[in-house]
């Protein structure tokens, strides 16, 4: 089972990356709704994008689907 801090480092280096593939996309394209996608993504995660906040609050739900301890 995935940690919870994997799975936050996993989603930062995904937001990373897509923003940089769809504004290169848009940039070769002449695309501004690839440009416009890589904003909205970077407007979604700007929280923990901004390299000046250190501190960032966190809440995680716990499984409760098919076998957890709660599938019953």
């Amino acid at each position: 089972m995935e940690t919870l801090e994997g799975t936050l480092k996993e989603a930062h280096s995904w937001a990373l990356k897509r923003i940089e593939v769809l504004s290169d996309r848009s940039l070769h394209d002449c695309d501004m709704d690839l440009l416009d996608n890589a904003a909205a993504i970077s407007q979604e995660f700007s929280e923990w994008l901004n390299l000046d906040n250190d501190h960032h609050d966190v809440i995680s739900l716990e499984y409760i689907g098919d076998g957890s301890e709660y599938d019953g």
